[in-house]
């Protein structure tokens, strides 16, 4: 492949990618990409803007606004043209998940690395031998008369315009490690002891940052896909910071303080009408915040009155799953007396094909209960639950409870909404 460059920014070493964005048109483009780019070529040759770079990756990982795009500059900054990183699938002997330089004329290349090539590249294994965080240079370890004898190289590599590697493997918590390549251009000379250098230096800003950007593309779409079905399913939604006030509601959450006599808020703060289930509800709401086991209970409009709210309260773990409602920690879904329950557990069983007992587990997650709470009110042992609840992640095709309960959740919305 050949890498083009603006007549007015030849021989810049940015020149590509800043064609690449002002010729974007309509698309989105990412303007602080753009003013570092226009940034460095001001500086001219020589200079490495990485420091500079630093707080807008994490920003672009975090925003998900134009990570790609701020990672090819990093990239640039480190002497190569490319990046490619992906996951190994050892079933498959290939890459999976891959991500690349945003630019289509890169997809056909990244497919036959994909489809063929993958299981070929001689360089992977020196990769994947190294130490996590620790940068390999292909030109150590491969000669040119390696590369003249390899298939890999004569037949992909070098007819796709590219050369030299450096690459390095970074760890992913709770998945499979990342392999990530530097590539350069196929006219470039090898890596340099500043490339090395510099590569070095920035091998914990690159796991951090791709760690986040992959955390927060889950964390942005569970919270969408979350919210979607709530509203699907008829429940309000009530988000509470740790001093109890009220940081998120969805709509279903307004249309239920407008209708209903028994909840309100007071001062922003989520209040019960009857005096004494208050006390209850903010009872129940401060155990939670300490025990960070859910709970549930219903409220009345009046004293002596049938239950017409049902509530239940849970914690919401993890930083930046708080962040997402607007650092709130407590998370209070609510549904009205006479709806339909949210699942049944016959449901669950003829969706997934679940056993009897699997189903039952699946419903009590779907309520919020935790595998122990569950256990302790079924009379089983949380070893016979947790063994159910492995049933049910490889039934479900998921890895964690969360997982399980939004799957469940959507596969059985949607059924509800083609009937």
């Amino acid at each position: 492949m050949k890498f083009r460059q603006h007549p007015q920014c030849e021989g810049h070493e940015f020149s590509d990618s800043l064609c690449k964005l002002e010729q974007a048109g309509n698309k989105t483009v990412n303007t602080t990409a753009i003013k570092h780019l226009q940034k460095k070529m001001a500086w001219g040759e020589g200079e490495l803007p990485t420091d500079d770079l630093i707080g807008d990756l994490y920003e672009a990982a975090l925003r998900q606004e134009g990570f790609l795009d701020v990672f090819q500059l990093v990239t640039e900054s480190l002497g190569a043209n490319v990046f490619h990183m992906f996951s190994w699938d050892g079933l498959r002997n290939a890459p999976q998940l891959s991500i690349y330089t945003p630019d289509v004329n890169w997809d056909a290349v990244i497919q036959r690395y994909e489809q063929y090539y993958g299981a070929l590249d001689p360089r992977r294994a020196f990769v994947e031998r190294a130490a996590t965080g620790e940068f390999v240079f292909c030109q150590d370890h491969l000669s040119e008369q390696d590369v003249a004898r390899s298939e890999f190289f004569q037949d992909y590599q070098i007819p796709s315009g590219l050369r030299y590697l450096t690459g390095v493997r970074l760890a992913r918590a709770g998945g499979d490690d990342i392999l990530l390549g530097l590539l350069r251009a196929k006219e470039r000379p090898p890596y340099t002891e500043r490339d090395r250098a510099a590569a070095a230096s920035m091998a914990g800003h690159l796991q951090r940052s791709i760690n986040l950007w992959q955390d927060a593309r889950i964390l942005h779409r569970d919270a969408a896909l979350g919210n979607e079905l709530m509203e699907q399913l008829g429940l309000a939604v009530f988000a509470l910071d740790r001093n109890s006030r009220v940081v998120f509601v969805n709509q279903a959450a307004e249309a239920m303080l407008r209708a209903t006599s028994c909840l309100r808020l007071d001062h922003q703060r989520l209040a019960a009408t009857v005096a004494a289930e208050n006390d209850g509800l903010q009872a129940a709401m401060a155990r939670v915040e300490k025990t960070r086991k859910g709970e549930s209970l219903a409220l009345r409009a009046a004293s002596g009155a049938p239950p017409e709210i049902f509530l239940s309260i849970a914690y919401l773990p993890g930083r930046d799953t708080r962040a997402a409602f607007g650092d709130a920690t407590i998370l209070v879904t609510a549904r009205r007396r006479g709806t339909t329950p949210l699942v049944s557990a016959r449901q669950l069983q003829e969706a997934f094909r679940l056993t009897v007992a699997e189903a039952a587990v699946a419903e009590a997650l779907i309520r919020g209960k935790a595998p122990d709470e569950y256990a302790a009110s079924a009379g089983v042992s949380l070893a016979t639950v947790r063994t159910q609840l492995r049933a049910i992640y490889d039934k479900t095709n998921t890895r964690s409870q969360a997982e399980a309960v939004g799957a469940m959740l959507w596969v059985l919305s949607q059924a509800r909404n083609e009937r």
